[in-house]
């Protein structure tokens, strides 16, 4: 059965997690990021993108687990056409 979650938003917790992401992740790739936007902005999309790759899997494990497209869809901040029409064809 699905579990009761809050829909996604920003918050301290999540921030904090990037913060920490962000941070391993420079040091991982030697980078000297901190005070450098741009570095910064390629740990944060080097980021973004794996979470991207992440979902269409998840999406995917959701359905077998009798998860709904309505379901899906609120747990991304989202709709059911759009989460349908993004990740239908990974399901």
């Amino acid at each position: 059965m699905p579990l009761a979650l809050r829909p996604p938003g920003l918050d301290a917790e999540s921030e904090a997690v990037i913060a920490d992401a962000v941070a391993s992740l420079g040091t991982i790739r030697g980078l000297e990021w901190v005070g450098d936007d741009g570095v910064t902005i390629h740990l944060l999309a080097s980021l973004a993108a794996q979470a991207q790759a992440l979902l269409g899997a998840a999406v995917t494990g959701a359905l077998d687990q009798e998860y709904t497209w309505t379901d899906i869809a609120y747990h991304l901040g989202s709709t059911e056409v759009e989460t349908r029409s993004r990740y239908g064809s990974q399901a």
